[in-house]
């Protein structure tokens, strides 16, 4: 389940800001240096049957700091300290650890905590019922696991995102009671391993 998981989540911000198409996107993301709120996670298939529901609460901090946590209907965590990921099983007892730098570049959770990432992108924005999204999509579709994806800002808080990924798989993420740059302690993202759980290093 947790490859599954972390998988999504490097899908989920392996994102960046590109072009004048994405001038308002590109300030929102800017102005937030931290960020943190509840979350509803729900998977369809091609035929719109559901096979994965979620419910979760999030943390992130530039740079490149955050805290993922799935609370129903199973725990797992992903974590970074801004240095190494962490995939924190605690029924499997077992963690896989992975240094950021591993990741080939594009570190998970980029959109919303680095500057860093450029090229990969092109970034535009669209009116869906009146209201403005904006879309991202993949210049090299070799290089990711999806075709799009489309986020939504509610008040410059993000509000929804969606994923559609190579098996026409769509993730939706509903976002609750998200407060923006409030103050969080780099030592909140520290994982501390229990002594009965595996380390798995990657």
């Amino acid at each position: 389940m947790i490859r599954i998981l972390f998988t999504f989540f490097l899908v989920l911000f392996w994102t960046h800001l590109s072009g004048n198409d994405a001038n308002r996107f590109s300030i929102i993301v800017s102005e937030t240096n931290t960020m943190q709120g509840d979350f509803h996670q729900t998977v369809v298939d091609l035929q719109g049957d559901i096979i994965q529901e979620v419910d979760g609460n999030f943390y992130f901090k530039k740079p490149n700091m955050f805290k993922w946590n799935y609370k129903k209907p199973f725990n797992n965590q992903i974590l970074s300290d801004g240095e190494i990921l962490y995939l924190y099983d605690p029924e499997l007892k077992q963690v896989i650890v992975s240094p950021l730098k591993k990741l080939g570049g594009v570190s998970p959770a980029m959109l919303l905590v680095s500057d860093k990432a450029r090229d990969y992108f092109v970034i535009e924005e669209m009116d869906r019922e009146g209201n403005i999204w904006f879309r991202a999509t993949p210049k090299n579709l070799e290089m990711t696991t999806f075709k799009k994806i489309e986020i939504f800002f509610n008040k410059q808080k993000i509000s929804v995102m969606e994923v559609l990924d190579n098996f026409d798989y769509t993730t939706t993420i509903v976002f609750k009671d998200v407060v923006n740059n409030s103050k969080i302690n780099n030592a909140f993202f520290l994982f501390n391993t229990p002594d009965d759980v595996d380390v798995i290093k990657n």
